[in-house]
């Protein structure tokens, strides 16, 4: 066989070779090949070339490795410079992959400026639906990862040119073999969210893809229900794991469940149309209640509000319940440690991590509805303190009362300290000090430690507040949590209530309300 016509054979069993290593890029290839360049003069001898070979997977008999080495050897040096033979891998995409990316670059330029800010693209490119991600390969922070670095490689001051995007799009299409054009297209249609049809196969637009939908779901609505409810109760049924949003395939399964006849491009428009944000996931309770307004015109009922896992929190609580009134403190602390950049936002594993650190543990599909049902953005983000908030619940409004007025009684105008707390709390009144399990000094040290503040930061009102809604739960009667207030920091008299009790307060509360 003539060589020319065997070497794009053999190149292509390279790709097959990085790509089933999950090499996505050539970055890690350089990354191999200075590895075999042992002097690092930049280029590879015959016997760096096979070690290079060997470490991709790629073995080829002997005839074949001379005659690649000698293709590449363009100066008959008996060296292949590295730059010529990793851009030699990239210098070529089909025309169906080309014109992918430039369709892409396309949507992504709103503003037909020939070029779009790294922020935009950051927040637009979509992790979660890289087909490693879902195929379980890599995680999303190592899809997020490389595509950070790719963008700060093949960019310039934060602005992706469309000489720079293709570029990129190069890179990762020389790691893939040249009869998966198919996957190279989904890597787009997925990360992006492009729409590669510009026209429905069926000539039908958009708008009546909408009216056929509608119909199609207002025949399958009972007259003792609106077409939010109807929506709802198919989404419930294909969302398998619970989490209030589904995917492309699911929502493919509930037009099929509707009998929408759709080809691909028609439901990909459709779902596309909805996912607003371009998140890869349809929020349930927003479709729904687009269609029961679109149905009863604004005068509907439907309330699509999901409810949260109760019985799982319920769990947690009680299990923070058996440690005391610090138990809930104990967790928001775990979950502050783990925000390292104090964001207020944890992903999955930190999460599920944190709650293991604090001795709960739940199974997959526990953890899997817990933590869907907080990550309202789809964004394998949850804020954490939304999660404390719901454990916790809010205070009475006679437990607010109270708690400002220790507050005040302890404040210096309005100002409270680390310091002042240590100085005028009573350990004393604490059960395990009393039953000798801990001394008062234990007991001090305990509660100290649930302000990982500097002995001069200021405690807020609200810092003071949140500290005892997590005691609170603890307490279900009002005049055990008054007690324990009224000892702990020797309020005989409250400042603000000279005579009333915690009781009487809400009492006076309930006469005004009348």
């Amino acid at each position: 066989m003539d060589w020319k016509y065997k070497l794009p054979s053999i190149q292509n069993r390279l790709r097959f070779q990085l790509f089933s290593r999950r090499y996505d890029g050539m970055e890690r290839v350089y990354h191999l090949f200075s590895e075999s360049d042992r002097d690092q003069s930049g280029s590879l001898d015959r016997y760096e070339f096979e070690a290079f070979l060997s470490k991709v997977g790629l073995f080829l008999t002997t005839q074949e490795q001379s005659e690649l080495f000698r293709y590449y050897d363009k100066n008959h040096d008996g060296q292949i410079s590295v730059t010529e033979f990793l851009s030699s891998l990239q210098s070529e995409m089909s025309e169906q992959r080309l014109s992918a990316v430039k369709a892409a670059f396309q949507f992504l330029d709103t503003e037909n400026r020939g070029s779009v800010p790294i922020e935009r693209l950051q927040r637009l490119y979509r992790a979660n639906r890289h087909p490693r991600v879902l195929t379980r390969e890599k995680t999303i922070e190592q899809v997020t990862n490389e595509f950070n670095s790719a963008l700060s490689r093949y960019s310039d001051n934060g602005i992706m040119s469309e000489d720079g995007f293709l570029a990129y799009h190069a890179s990762l299409s020389a790691t893939i073999p040249t009869e998966s054009d198919e996957y190279f297209t989904n890597l787009l249609v997925e990360t992006w969210g492009v729409n590669f049809t510009n026209q429905l196969s069926t000539g039908r637009t958009l708008e009546n893809l909408e009216e056929i939908l509608n119909e199609k779901i207002r025949q399958r609505t009972s007259s003792s229900e609106d077409e939010g409810k109807s929506v709802l109760r198919t989404f419930n049924y294909v969302d398998k794991d619970s989490s209030g949003a589904i995917t492309y395939q699911e929502f493919k399964q509930a037009l099929d469940q509707w009998g929408c006849a759709f080809s691909d491009d028609e439901a990909r428009a459709l779902f596309d149309n909805y996912d607003r944000d371009k998140s890869g996931y349809l929020l349930i309770e927003e479709f729904a209640q687009a269609f029961a307004t679109r149905g009863a015109a604004g005068c509907h009922q439907f309330n699509g509000k999901r409810e949260p896992p109760n019985s799982i929190i319920d769990k947690i609580r009680k299990d923070l319940l058996r440690r005391g009134f610090h138990g809930i403190r104990s967790l928001g602390l775990v979950f502050k440690r783990l925000d390292i950049t104090q964001s207020g936002v944890l992903t999955k594993n930190d999460f599920e991590w944190g709650l293991r650190d604090n001795g709960h543990f739940l199974n997959q599909m526990d953890l899997d509805r817990l933590f869907n049902y907080f990550d309202k953005n789809r964004n394998s983000r949850i804020q954490y303190n939304n999660f404390i908030a719901i454990l916790r619940g809010d205070l009475s409004q006679g437990r607010k009362q109270l708690v400002s007025a220790a507050y005040q009684k302890l404040s210096n105008n309005g100002v409270l300290r680390l310091e002042d707390l240590r100085a005028n709390y009573d350990p004393g009144f604490h059960p395990e000090a009393k039953s000798g399990r801990k001394s008062r000094e234990q007991v001090l040290s305990d509660f100290i430690s649930q302000w990982p503040v500097p002995n001069q930061a200021i405690i807020s009102a609200e810092d003071f507040e949140s500290y005892y809604k997590d005691v609170s739960l603890s307490y279900s009667r009002d005049d055990e949590f008054e007690n324990m207030i009224r000892s702990a920091w020797h309020m005989e008299i409250l400042p603000t209530q000279p005579s009333k009790t915690l009781s009487s307060m809400q009492s006076t509360q309930r006469n005004k309300a009348r």
